[in-house]
């Protein structure tokens, strides 16, 4: 991240402005050009999306946690456009585009640069700040390019509902079942269900929540005593972001990188980024549970404040239960994880 801070404006425009490829005039220089553009054309969307970050409506309202992302996110794109700049030559581009050659494909199906969309979507304004919602696992690819450039309608995400609230029947409630530690919270999940049912969004969304924040603070009491945390209480933590982020969790969760990047709106592969948490290899890490449960923090914090200080009537919509059922089945699997690694009795 050290090198990023040094690119100035200048080394930018003089990489966009600079032609690498001069002639034309066979196959190969022209598949050299048409990555020399798409290359540029990727940077000039990076510098877009800075832009955008830095001039969206409302921006100095933005909390504590959403100014720390647009910053985390301009510093991504900036990294992501340094990166870019030095596939900016004319020795790059003959070299990638001689590996593009070897690769035998018909010249419709040459494809001779790919921008990495999945970090652009997640660098977006839209995506990052506004939504921050691309944990949730049921999002399409095109919902999450919608969400990127900020023309979805997120009541589309009420599509999902049918398949959460089955994995809410078929999962969540049989795990609350299943143990003493989590069963008192299955009449909360029924009576919001109930509610569902009946239409009654804001009173499902509200037991939704409180279940949730339940969960999480028995889970963090469980894990105080298997991480060794000598005079834990989690009553001293008035919120559960202070609760995540203030105590000393043991890196103790197994989480598939992919899923991982989703849930911190991070390419920690693909960038190279700096991170607090253990690589195992190509595909896993370990980390803890302010990592793992690090969307509570975001979206779901900001809805959850304002609704409990009545300051956010809107909490009626589709999208709203997609939010909070989606969050919700990431908190029984996280719970369920620990429950197995742990060795606990069941009932």
């Amino acid at each position: 991240m050290k090198f990023s801070k040094t690119i100035t404006i200048a080394q930018i425009l003089e990489k966009l402005e600079t032609e690498y490829v001069l002639s034309v005039e066979d196959d190969f220089q022209a598949l050299c050009r048409m990555r020399e553009l798409k290359i540029k054309e990727t940077i000039n969307l990076c510098m877009n999306q800075i832009v955008e970050l830095a001039e969206a409506p409302g921006i100095e309202n933005l909390t504590t946690r959403q100014k720390y992302k647009a910053e985390n996110c301009v510093e991504n794109l900036t990294i992501y456009i340094s990166e870019l700049m030095g596939l900016l030559t004319l020795d790059k581009l003959i070299e990638a585009c001689d590996e593009i050659q070897k690769s035998n494909l018909p010249v419709m199906r040459t494809i001779p640069f790919e921008p990495d969309i999945i970090f652009l979507i997640q660098n977006s304004f839209h995506s990052a700040i506004a939504a921050n919602i691309l944990w949730a696992p049921k999002i399409t690819v095109t919902q999450a390019i919608g969400i990127g450039r900020g023309d979805l309608d997120l009541d589309d995400l009420g599509k999902h509902l049918p398949d959460l609230l089955n994995d809410v029947k078929l999962k969540v409630i049989p795990f609350l079942k299943s143990t003493d530690r989590y069963s008192g919270f299955e009449n909360s999940i029924d009576e919001a269900l109930k509610c569902y049912d009946m239409n009654l969004y804001r009173a499902c969304n509200l037991l939704i929540m409180t279940t949730i924040e339940g969960m999480v603070r028995q889970l963090a009491t469980f894990l105080a005593e298997n991480h060794d945390l000598k005079n834990f209480s989690e009553e001293k933590y008035t919120s559960l972001n202070s609760l995540l982020r203030n105590v000393s969790w043991k890196k103790d969760y197994k989480i598939d990188l992919t899923r991982l990047e989703l849930i911190t709106d991070q390419r920690y592969r693909a960038r190279n980024m700096v991170h607090d948490f253990q690589i195992i290899d190509d595909e896993y890490a370990m980390v803890d549970i302010n990592t793992r449960l690090d969307f509570l923090k975001g979206r779901f914090k900001d809805d959850r404040d304002l609704i409990l200080h009545c300051s956010y009537q809107d909490y009626n919509k589709k999208w709203n239960l997609f939010l909070n059922f989606s969050a919700l089945c990431e908190v029984q699997q996280t719970c369920s994880y620990y429950e197995k690694r742990y060795h606990t009795n069941r009932i």
